[in-house]
């Protein structure tokens, strides 16, 4: 590992400026100066972070509630993803009768079972819970 070095406060307010003007990405620009790309990146989204959004006036409550609402949209992207994946892999089919993909993680939640096709504790059907095709 390399020893750290340590950084003028001009030199990284230079190379925070110049990622950030920069059609290049972060790890062009840090290669370019001969540094650690990750060192940079994290000078940048310091900067970032310090930086008041312009135009924004969020109340400290309207801001909270935005990023609550950021959380969620991501939960709900994910969760989204996921159920893509499982109506892709399970064919609109499900092993536990009167249950279907359709009906989503919310039919699922609370009920015990914790894979559709994977759940061997549950009777699935007649088949001994192997999955029907």
């Amino acid at each position: 590992m390399a020893p750290s070095r340590k950084y003028s406060l001009e030199f990284r307010e230079e190379a925070v400026r110049l990622a950030l003007s920069s059609s290049k990405t972060i790890s062009e620009v840090g290669r370019e100066l001969g540094m650690n790309p990750e060192t940079l990146r994290g000078w940048v989204k310091r900067h970032l972070q310090s930086q008041e959004p312009a135009g924004t006036d969020l109340a400290a409550g309207e801001r909270a509630r935005l990023k609550e609402l950021e959380r969620r949209n991501r939960e709900l992207e994910m969760e989204n993803a996921f159920l893509k994946k499982a109506a892709v892999r399970s064919i609109g089919r499900c092993n536990i009768p009167g249950r279907t993909v359709a009906g989503g993680v919310a039919g699922w939640r609370g009920s015990g079972v914790r894979g559709c096709r994977t759940s061997r504790s549950v009777k699935c059907g007649g088949d001994g819970g192997r999955g029907s095709r």
